[in-house]
């Protein structure tokens, strides 16, 4: 049966008809109201709001049911204020219920709600709408998916239109109250739960806890190393020996554990990202890529290459995934603005453009896995961004030897997905391992893209000079540049000299004399005394003929004569630490 209007709360015509005197002049009254007219949003709006309210939100009726039973509600109201109408001015009865109406079924019924994405302090206009969901494969988190909003829309109307739809978000988008999401780095969302990472403990699923993505795979406090035995090869495979296969470095191997770990605990702030680096192909790294895709489940990762990071439209998987996993990176990469790829690492905001939708202002929580072939040049050669990279070498060779089923079965199967999550969320790690061998590798990264980096570390030990002259070195470096790098881009020699003073601060071999002058600081003049009197081979090596000693550039076979150049009386540069400098030595 219709829940009827005697139910409601309101004096809606219906209502006070039915309602006793209790002393009142009710007939009075009922003759007023009938004759008082009310716009039909006055009938939609009191008939919905008393019509919900007779009904037992966590047990409420089928869709169609509420439908059905509103709908009749309605046209009861809707006939009594048609009675108090002249012909002509009489409301008609509608045949399906409106986008307000659905949405304050739905904002009544559903844990429905806007969800910050940048902070409690953004601005609200970029909160995403969000709907819990209490079953299913995203059983335990919010989904933000217009499929997900429409198909519900539509079980009470079915013919709803795009316009519709479109006017029922921005409506429901007004009634819903705003949730922050789950930032605890201790709470991890997998598939069966809320798994404690303090207490070991698997916590049953809350809309409380705002998760906009989970690890689709089941914690099992149970889950075992198994081996597996392949008979058409005779081979036993199991994920803790096949982990070790791909380094011989041990503390390589333990990274790669904790990056595993760094895939499923996404609220944790790791503040670096990993970077995969082979330049051989059969190494393992697509295939632990593989692992880790698994490991996250469909829709819980996305796959963003480095190129991608600054593209408009490019980074709105974002919002519902935890991690960024990437196998393949194209050959020859340049990263011209870094700044998305630092933000997105380092959980800062950034802003995110959508097709035919507002642009989102985001944070991003989660850990991020680039593979690559080849050394990625880049614009950004800032302290800011090095410290955030964890290059990973892989160094093993695999061709014909390869397994093929261990990528596409063995690393698909449940009970090695199983303990490889019970194995990770047992680990008691916040930070991650950076072994020798990746420091080493972050180094020849360095070098790579900054060639002035890599003039300093391979040209300043072979100076014979204690004192070098600014002028010198960029001469220096001119020659030494076009030598290495004939096709690259040489830079000018006041963004050298910065560069250079900048790596020299960290050299504990060498230092840069400076005093004030009109609050500027100023490079000391300095006396080269016999601080250059020794021949300097770099000279000949690099043919810096405007140092050479003009005396001897004739036919003269002596080097060292020809490289012990006539000097002016003071330079601007840089000192051998073991070379000590008097105040009266400075000009």
């Amino acid at each position: 049966m219709p829940a009827t209007c005697s139910s409601r709360k309101s004096l809606t015509a219906f209502s006070l008809m039915q309602t006793p005197g209790n002393g009142i002049n009710i007939s009075k009254i009922r003759k007023d109201y009938l004759h008082m007219q009310h716009t039909l949003n006055d009938v939609l709006r009191v008939t919905t709001d008393n019509y919900l309210a007779s009904l037992d939100p966590a047990n409420p009726p089928e869709p169609s049911v509420i439908e059905a039973e509103l709908l009749d509600n309605i046209q009861i109201e809707l006939a009594l204020e048609n009675g108090t109408r002249e012909k002509g001015n009489k409301f008609k009865c509608p045949q399906t219920l409106e986008f307000q109406q659905i949405a304050k079924i739905v904002s009544y019924l559903y844990p429905v709600y806007r969800i910050e994405t940048a902070g409690t302090n953004a601005d609200t206009t970029y909160d995403l709408l969000a709907i819990y969901q209490s079953d299913g494969p995203d059983e335990g988190i919010y989904v933000t998916s217009d499929e997900v909003f429409r198909t519900l829309a539509r079980q009470y109307n079915y013919k709803l239109t795009t316009r519709e739809y479109n006017e029922f978000m921005t409506v429901l988008r007004d009634m819903v109250p705003r949730k922050s999401r789950c930032h605890e780095p201790n709470l991890i969302a997998v598939n069966n739960g809320i798994f404690d990472f303090d207490t070991k403990q698997l916590l049953p699923f809350t809309p409380e806890l705002v998760f906009m993505a989970k690890s689709r795979i089941n914690y099992n406090p149970n889950a075992q190393n198994i081996t597996i035995h392949n008979p058409d090869d005779n081979t036993d495979w199991d994920v803790e020996s096949w982990m070790h296969s791909l380094s011989d470095d041990d503390d390589i191997v333990n990274t790669l554990w904790e990056v595993l770990g760094a895939i499923v605990r996404p609220n944790v702030p790791w503040n670096k990202s990993a970077w995969f680096y082979s330049e051989t192909g059969n190494n393992g790294k697509g295939t632990l890529c593989e692992l880790m895709r698994q490991l996250c489940g469909d829709g819980s990762y996305a796959s963003i290459p480095l190129s991608d990071m600054g593209k408009d439209f490019m980074l709105e998987p974002l919002t519902r995934a935890t991690a960024i996993i990437v196998d393949e990176n194209d050959v020859g990469t340049y990263i011209d603005k870094a700044a998305n790829l630092k933000a997105i690492i380092t959980n800062d905001a950034i802003s995110i453009n959508r097709k035919f939708k507002q642009a989102l202002q985001y944070r991003f929580y989660g850990f991020m896995v680039q593979c690559l072939n080849e050394m990625p040049r880049i614009k950004d050669k800032s302290d800011s961004f090095w410290r955030r990279q964890l290059f990973i070498p892989f160094n093993k060779c695999f061709t014909g030897a390869e397994r093929k089923y261990i990528k596409h079965d063995y690393l698909h199967r449940i009970e090695v997905l199983e303990y490889i999550l019970y194995r990770v969320l047992h680990m008691t790690n916040y930070t991650l391992s950076e072994p020798d061998a990746c420091k080493a590798a972050l180094e020849e990264y360095k070098e790579f893209n900054d060639p002035v980096r890599q003039f300093v570390e391979e040209i300043l030990p072979k100076c014979a000079w204690d004192l070098l002259p600014f002028t010198f070195l960029y001469d220096l470096y001119r020659a030494w540049f076009g030598k290495c790098n004939p096709n690259g881009s040489l830079v000018g020699k006041n963004i050298f000299l910065k560069e250079f003073k900048n790596l020299v601060k960290d050299n504990p071999n060498w230092i840069c004399k400076t005093h004030i002058a009109d609050g500027k600081v100023k490079d000391d003049n300095i006396r080269p005394l016999n601080r250059m009197d020794e021949p300097e081979y770099l000279i000949e090596e690099y043919q810096l003929t405007d140092w050479m000693n003009p005396l001897y550039m004739g036919g003269c076979n002596d080097w060292k004569r020809r490289c012990v150049p006539n000097l002016k009386t003071t330079y601007t540069g840089v000192l051998r630490a073991t070379s000590s400098v008097n105040e009266d030595e400075c000009a």
